[in-house]
């Protein structure tokens, strides 16, 4: 049954059943030490054989320095998500590199590729890992984007197969084990010694982790990275913090409840706080919807917004909500001070067009019953 286990085809595509995590995870089992030497080490990828090593530790099979990964590069955020990045320093500088390192956990674990429930009690594990010294990790001095997965069989497995490896385009990320197409050898016949050499000459002079580096490590994770522990309270007093930042200042809020009294409006503070929102909505976004339900006062809401922005504008409204002096959108643009503003049907949009052309200095649109315009 363990022979039957143990074959596979030669290649690894990532393709129907030929997966790299599949094999990785048949290969652990039976192994009692591993070396990977990857780009980048991204817990990702042990969370995809998390079930397996936590078996293994369960039954007392995982002992010091079972599992040896060898960083070769380093991660960086891009527009599009993070990426690997292959930093050479012209002089060496040993806590420059392991700086780098600890940078890079940062910035894997603020992304949203890593923000996942399961991710949380999975990374504990191999934090445990790491303080049990299980699993050692080792920053290699150079970049060095090569992908090396060495296997070192127990002994009942070694009378049926000898020690073999797997190299090709994987690394140790979730997508190269099995979301995305990659293209590895697994290499059961010849050249393991001389790929073990290879790995272990890097290792014996890559740097390594000191207790106080897992520690700085361990830190990483509580302090700076989503895997933060957060108190629903603390949560609370953040997001109040981020919306009372997001629009203080944004309103000229004497200046409007002015107005509104004036001319016989009573100032509610739901709309004043809605008028706040809006204008930074407007600042981040060019742009905001007011979708407040029936009869709590958008039109007002959406004057105060317009005065607030102090720019010239016009409004696009059904026809009989134009109104005159003393009804409709005629009426609410004197009441607050909307002196060069222009009210439009929405049967009259080519009007409303050479208009806006004529006038270059019309800013803000005002589009009443947006609805109807999906």
């Amino acid at each position: 049954m363990r022979e039957g286990a143990l074959k596979m085809s030669t290649f690894i595509t990532n393709t129907s059943e030929k997966s790299l995590k599949k094999r990785l995870k048949t290969l652990i089992n039976q192994s009692e030490e591993l070396k990977f030497l990857v780009g980048f080490f991204y817990f990702s990828a042990l969370k995809e054989l998390y079930e397996t090593l936590k078996k293994l530790d369960e039954e007392g099979k995982l002992r010091e320095g079972h599992i040896k990964i060898l960083v070769g590069l380093n991660v960086d955020k891009g527009n599009y998500g993070i990426y690997e990045t292959a930093k050479k320093l012209k002089f060496f500088n040993q806590n420059r590199l392991k700086n780098e390192f600890f940078n890079s956990l940062k910035t894997a674990f603020t992304s949203n590729e890593l923000d996942q429930k399961e991710v949380y009690s999975q990374v504990e594990f191999f934090l445990k890992l790491l303080q049990e010294k299980k699993l050692i990790i080792k920053k290699n001095r150079e970049p060095n984007h090569a992908k090396l997965y060495l296997f070192k069989l127990d002994r009942s497995i070694k009378e049926i197969l000898r020690n073999l490896f797997i190299t090709g385009s994987s690394n140790l990320t979730r997508a190269g084990l099995e979301s995305q197409e990659e293209f590895n050898v697994e290499v059961k016949d010849y050249g393991f010694s001389e790929a073990e050499r290879y790995f272990d000459n890097l290792w014996n002079k890559a740097i390594p982790l000191t207790e106080d580096d897992v520690q700085k490590i361990i830190e990483i994770f509580q302090r700076e990275t989503f895997l933060r522990e957060i108190t629903p309270f603390v949560a609370y007093a953040y997001l109040l913090k981020v919306y009372l930042e997001l629009h203080t200042g944004k309103t000229p809020q004497w200046e409007l409840i002015q107005l509104l009294t004036e001319k016989g409006y009573k100032p509610f503070d739901y709309q004043l706080s809605a008028v706040s929102q809006a204008l930074a909505n407007c600042e981040a976004h060019g742009g905001t919807i007011l979708a407040d339900v029936v009869g709590l006062g958008k039109t007002i809401i959406a004057c105060l917004v317009a005065k607030a922005l102090g720019k010239r504008g016009i409004v696009i409204c059904p026809p009989h909500l134009v109104g005159d002096k003393d009804s409709g959108w005629i009426k609410y643009l004197e009441d607050f001070k909307l002196w060069e503003w222009r009210v439009f049907s929405l049967g009259k949009l080519e009007y409303a067009l050479g208009f806006v052309k004529d006038k270059q200095e019309i800013e803000v649109v005002i589009v009443d019953e947006a609805h109807r315009f999906r």
